[in-house]
């Protein structure tokens, strides 16, 4: 387990390594604890708590580490980030060498992110595009200003949350950044659905409004990974705010009473019968129609044309 600090209500800056231990006077109620109880269940959150899970143990994984270095370049706080020596890799890049896997090892015990050369090009090239993206729409992150704390006690529950840039300006939004493989708003709005991060926005909100008496909006910055490493910035509507806000209390009760009476239920027993959504149905009755239609203009079904398409004879003879 790692080392716990107890902090009081308020805003602190702190490692990453000290937040994710959870300081607050108990365990308390993170957005990824929310997201995965409302998600999943009381189980799955009480698993990924470090106070409550004594075989918790923090994650470090290769899939993450161009995302948190893109978070270093960008936001200016973080561990660290180091190029694995192009000498420790095999002829083909990968580090499977015992010497890259003992540099690795080493970084991530020092909370810095191994990255391969090419990857740090990548980064770089990241935080240019963004720093061009961003200024052309006024928005300045404050090295000064990223990864703050806020700790606060709301409906008896105990909550924290990392924000990632907070500006000094109360007029300002806050700011979360996110690496993505798609950041066009029609993905962004898919990804705000997929990962919950509804729900990180109304708990942020909540929990920075309540350590410090200010109501600021909340914004998230989507870049993507590869060139031409564009950039998103997203803002939530009123309607889905007022959701998460109703999503977000009924985490909060969840977690009262699951820690009130000790008890973190996982999935009901029994058998579940589910059907699939509308839009499933229909899509077959499409296909059911569509290939009706076919056999009454030919006579013949869609899976006879299909072969006859398919055939080497009809490869041939385009061929010819």
């Amino acid at each position: 387990m790692l080392h716990q600090t107890i902090l009081p209500p308020g805003v602190h800056q702190i490692s990453a390594e000290r937040y994710h231990a959870d300081p607050c006077p108990e365990p308390s109620l993170s957005s990824t604890l929310a997201k995965t109880m409302l998600a999943q269940s009381p189980l799955h959150a009480w698993t990924a708590c470090p106070r409550l899970n004594p075989a918790w143990e923090p994650k470090n994984s290769k899939a993450f580490d161009i995302g948190r270095a893109a978070h270093e370049v960008i936001l200016g706080a973080g561990g660290g980030y180091e190029a694995i020596p192009a000498d420790l890799l095999s002829s083909d890049g990968a580090a499977r060498s015992k010497e890259a896997r003992a540099f690795i090892d080493d970084c991530r015990s020092r909370g810095v992110t191994p990255l391969k050369a090419a990857e740090v090009d990548q980064i770089h090239a990241m935080r240019e595009v963004a720093r061009r993206k961003l200024a052309a729409m006024q928005i300045d992150l404050d090295p000064a200003r990223s990864e703050m704390i806020a700790i606060a006690q709301m409906d008896q529950v105990w909550c924290r949350a990392m924000l990632d840039n907070v500006p000094l300006p109360v007029r300002d939004p806050i700011y979360d950044f996110k690496t993505c493989e798609n950041a066009s708003p029609d993905a962004c709005q898919k990804a705000v659905l997929n990962y919950g991060y509804d729900v990180q926005a109304e708990h942020y909100r909540q929990v920075w409004r309540a350590a410090t008496g200010e109501d600021r909006t909340f914004r998230f910055i989507f870049q993507e990974k590869t060139a031409p490493f564009e950039v998103c910035v997203i803002e939530l509507g009123e309607d889905s705010l007022f959701m998460a806000r109703k999503k977000i209390a009924r985490a909060r009760d969840m977690w009262r009473i699951c820690l009130r009476d000790g008890h973190w239920p996982g999935y009901p027993l029994g058998v579940h019968r589910i059907d699939l959504p509308a839009w499933a149905h229909d899509r077959w009755l499409e296909r059911e129609s569509a290939e009706a239609d076919h056999k009454r203009r030919t006579g013949k079904d869609v899976i006879e044309a299909a072969a006859r398409w398919q055939s080497p004879e009809q490869f041939q003879g385009a061929a010819e």
